[in-house]
């Protein structure tokens, strides 16, 4: 590392990501936060994004981020002889920024950044599952590793969000563990805990996040039946398993008991949250896992799936439980979360996961990159 190479407000930063709000998801929660607090602290930043509502590019400024949005083509692919693309444009712009921080492994954006630079500076945050959502997108990581190699050979420093995911890049790619830092997602824990519950009987189990497959979020609906018919189930989120699992509700006769719910604001977020009594994420797929901290945050307990990064975040709270959601029976679910419903909840401390921890951290290493 060098010394600091000038003052956040002479520093130029792109954040690139393959989507951004108002697409809601774990990676759009970090580059949003992200981008504006460090806008607050000096930094000027632009957000060159897809879109695939967009017919052209579309430029806005959001909270004093520069946001471009460019229309992708299939599977997110620019293809060369397309014109106005996002892969054009850093092609185009990459040297008019001071560095460059790409978003995701798992998506072409991110590979467009790392083909572009040139006398910028490259983070990458890989956000690294070490395979794909579905047996066909694992079976495309075969090749793609190849060409996704260059984003960690040309990178000057990668964050990622866990030793997990650490680990696991250091092992798939030969990356260099002097040049990786591990920064946790943040949360807005003091406003979280500082919102009003609903009003609700009974006892709620709640779920935040993308509907996925990969997610698991029908062994939840799957353990309903055999729950007290106190116990309601809420998901919240947006994404291309929600037909299934409304089918699943109806198949089940659970329409009086599971809600999906979509487009809610932050606040209402939090406040079911703070509503619940348990938090579940059965993902099979996490580098992370933002919804954790945020029931933390909350005050509630949270039910995670015994794979990739989740059990390190049981290994550091004990309001975290931890349980094989793809070899349980729907009734032993039903009894793990019986049983975190009405476990204790130990004071928990999230200084380090605060979004201003977060972000002086993540501008301290763009200085000294």
């Amino acid at each position: 590392m060098t010394s600091k190479a000038c003052a956040p407000n002479s520093m130029r930063i792109a954040q690139v990501c393959p989507r951004y709000y108002p697409y809601m998801g774990g990676v759009e929660t970090v580059v949003k936060n992200t981008s504006e607090k460090l806008v607050g602290r000096g930094f000027t930043v632009e957000v060159l994004t897809h879109d695939p509502s967009v017919k052209s590019l579309a430029t806005e400024t959001v909270n004093g981020v520069v946001v471009r949005r460019f229309r992708p083509g299939p599977m997110g692919l620019d293809f060369p002889f397309r014109r106005g693309t996002l892969r054009g444009y850093l092609k185009a712009h990459a040297a008019d920024y001071d560095l460059v921080h790409a978003h995701s492994y798992h998506a072409f954006p991110a590979l467009y950044a790392a083909w572009a630079k040139g006398t910028n500076k490259l983070v990458v945050s890989p956000h690294y599952h070490g395979k794909g959502h579905n047996p066909f997108m694992s079976l495309l990581h075969i090749p793609y590793r190849l060409a996704g190699k260059a984003m960690f050979e040309r990178a000057d420093r990668i964050i990622c969000v866990s030793e997990f995911e650490k680990r696991l890049v250091e092992k798939h790619f030969s990356a260099m563990p002097q040049s990786i830092v591990v920064v946790p997602n943040g949360v807005a824990a003091d406003e979280i805990s500082g919102m009003p519950p609903f009003a609700f009987d009974g006892k709620l189990v709640v779920y935040v996040g993308r509907l996925e497959k990969y997610k698991n979020i029908d062994v939840a609906i799957r353990a309903m039946p055999h729950l007290s018919p106190e116990y309601r189930l809420m998901i919240i989120g947006e994404g291309p398993y929600r037909t299934r699992l409304l089918k699943l509700v109806e198949h089940y006769g659970l329409g009086d008991r599971v809600r999906l719910e979509s487009g809610l604001s932050n606040e209402d977020v939090y406040r079911w949250y703070r509503t619940c009594n348990v938090v579940i994420n059965f993902s099979s797929q996490e580098a992370f896992g933002i919804n954790v901290i945020e029931a933390l945050a909350a005050g509630k307990p949270v039910i995670v799936n015994n794979g990739m990064a989740l059990p390190e975040l049981a290994t550091r709270f004990n309001n975290v439980h931890v349980v094989d959601a793809g070899l349980l029976s729907p009734q032993q679910i039903a009894q793990e979360i019986d049983r975190a419903c009405v476990s204790s909840f130990d004071p928990t401390d999230l200084a380090d996961y605060s979004w201003d921890s977060i972000v002086d951290r993540i501008g301290n290493y763009y200085l000294n990159c």
